[in-house]
């Protein structure tokens, strides 16, 4: 997929903006012993800024390209995490080709963003239980809750996918609206 110069810095600056805004969201959500609730701190937060490429540049690949902008920055934290990001967004973008095909309708870009962070609750469990051996990352309470879980991550991507849209984009749309007058 090719980008224009506009796309790859959009891309590249809410790459950076999640690593910087998402720390703020890790603190947070160390707080909560219990691996997958973080993915409950984190899904809205996911939804929200991975929302702002795919609705600004509407071309599929978007997650994918995003998601290896972060995996760079976070490559130096550890190869693990970046590896999982990676994985996330490749995973997120197939599910969604498989299932919307394109992203020309604001439904289909909210229903494609909401697999990114239910994708990353996934990808990290894996990667941090089998790649790594923490013990601390095995899913406790098995295919329920695994099946509650990500059910209630890709709701709460979802719904930071369309206040993305609600707060970014209403608001752009509506400067654009007084500066035409």
């Amino acid at each position: 997929m090719k980008y224009t110069v506009k796309e790859i810095t959009l891309i590249a600056i809410v790459a950076a903006l999640t690593v910087v805004i998402g720390y703020v969201f890790y603190f947070v959500g160390s707080f909560f012993p219990v691996p997958g609730h973080k993915f409950v701190i984190f899904a809205p937060f996911l939804g929200f800024m991975v929302f702002i490429p795919v609705r600004k540049v509407g071309k599929m690949g978007v997650m994918t390209a995003a998601s290896t902008v972060f995996a760079v920055l976070m490559a130096p934290v550890t190869i693990f995490m970046a590896m999982a990001i990676f994985l996330t967004g490749v995973s997120a973008e197939l599910t969604a080709w498989i299932l919307v095909r394109n992203y020309h309708k604001l439904w289909k870009m909210i229903v494609s963003v909401a697999f990114y962070p239910t994708y990353a609750v996934l990808w990290t469990f894996f990667v941090a239980y089998y790649f790594t051996g923490n013990a601390l990352y095995r899913l406790t309470g098995g295919w329920v809750f695994l099946v509650v879980l990500c059910l209630l991550i890709y709701g709460l991507g979802a719904l930071g996918a369309y206040l993305a849209n609600k707060v970014i984009y209403k608001r752009l749309e509506d400067v654009n609206d007084s500066n035409a007058t």
